[in-house]
């Protein structure tokens, strides 16, 4: 190609099959080029450049991809941008049950706060608004810092494939951690549910819920086949899950760490109602697949059998479920066993989330521990002198 050519901006060196890959003459940066057209039909073109032409055929493919999946336009929403990263890159990367959650977080949070804003064009004050917005109606730091950590992932991958100069989530204080937990039950409560047991069909159920620190899912999805009472041991392979437009589905344990024995042998409350429970199908408590929902019920009425909570209290008031499994781990802790032993026994990756969001101070081991100090202090009485 001549000369006059290059000064007109002709590509030059074009090579055969790889479409709009050319180096500029001008200064020898390698460009790739795409046509494409706005939502009003008007054509449009749109390049990314590069050194060397090693450096720009990953960027030219990522700039094909986006024209293919129609995200490649000039007055693309936050919305458009986010429906995208759902639908072509999350799916790559997260279980099903993530993806769940993160649809979830996009329809009720992220689309109506901020979706309407053109991608190129979200600030900074969008997200603190977005904040501040659902502050105002009354959601917990934790949901609004996972809303925050989502927009920030979704931004990413928007950066990284050139659609923003950046990510303004990243510029964000994202909200504080809450330090509101699921309270878990006193050493009193737990005694009184456990003495409300007799007769009830679900006492299994409720018992490696206080007891052995099984999560819901963990519960309902203990099969048979997972329970060895010669060993005293049952495994934790599934969780029964309600998944969005699936129903309830079998699925993978939360994590690794999740995947467990647990010795039920060694906890004789444990051992005898799981003997108790009687064959009615595939799944040990209920049979077959139940509904999360009911067994919530289930164990709201437990506790009000128990007078743990009076039938007129709300809902909301009263110990959730997930606060059994927390029993578990201040009963283990109260019982003198080490962070590290309780971390496995619930299945957790760090013993730094046993120990901030499931162990908590209570009355019963601040009375035990303020008992102990006084000892030190308080003169021995005559009859511990002369022993």
């Amino acid at each position: 190609m001549d000369a006059s050519n290059a000064r007109r901006g002709v590509p030059s060196r074009r090579t055969k099959g790889e479409g709009g890959i050319f180096q500029r003459s001008s200064d020898g940066m390698w460009v790739g080029r795409v046509t494409y057209h706005k939502p009003n039909g008007e054509p449009a073109r749109k390049q990314v450049t590069a050194k060397t032409k090693r450096e720009l055929t990953p960027k030219f493919r990522t700039l094909q991809r986006q024209v293919e999946a129609g995200v490649l336009t000039d007055s693309m929403t936050v919305t458009t941008w986010l429906e995208y990263w759902f639908e072509k890159v999350a799916p790559g990367r997260c279980r099903q049950r993530t993806l769940d959650g993160y649809r979830t977080y996009l329809d009720q949070y992220l689309i109506p706060h901020l979706g309407k804003h053109r991608l190129d064009k979200l600030t900074p004050a969008h997200v603190r608004a977005m904040h501040a917005a659902m502050k105002d109606a009354g959601l917990a730091d934790s949901t609004r810092r996972q809303a925050h950590a989502i927009l920030r992932r979704a931004l990413v991958v928007a950066e990284r494939d050139g659609k923003v100069a950046r990510n303004v989530a990243a510029l964000v204080d994202p909200p504080p951690v809450g330090t509101k937990h699921h309270e878990p039950l006193t050493l009193d409560q737990a005694r009184k549910v456990l003495g409300a047991l007799e007769g009830d069909p679900l006492a299994a159920r409720w018992v490696c819920a206080l007891l052995l620190g099984m999560r819901q899912g963990e519960c309902l999805g203990l099969r048979w086949e997972d329970v060895d009472f010669d060993a005293g041991r049952l495994t934790i392979r599934n969780e029964l899950i309600r998944h969005r437009g699936k129903g309830l589905q079998l699925t993978d344990p939360k994590s690794q760490t999740s995947k467990r024995s647990i010795p039920f042998g060694d906890v004789p409350p444990a051992a005898f109602a799981l003997g108790q429970v009687e064959h009615r199908g595939e799944f040990v408590f209920y049979g077959g697949k139940e509904d999360p929902k009911r067994d919530w019920l289930a164990w709201k009425a437990l506790l009000v059998k128990a007078g743990v909570c009076d039938k007129d209290a709300a809902l909301g008031s009263m110990p959730a479920l997930h606060a059994a499994r927390g029993t578990t781990a201040s009963l283990l802790d109260m019982a003198g066993v080490s962070d590290k032993v309780i971390a496995e026994i619930l299945g957790h990756s760090s013993v730094q989330i046993t120990r901030t969001a499931y162990i908590h101070g209570n009355e019963d081991r601040h009375r035990a521990g303020l008992g102990a100090m006084a000892a030190l202090l308080l003169p021995k009485s005559s009859d511990e002198r002369t022993a």
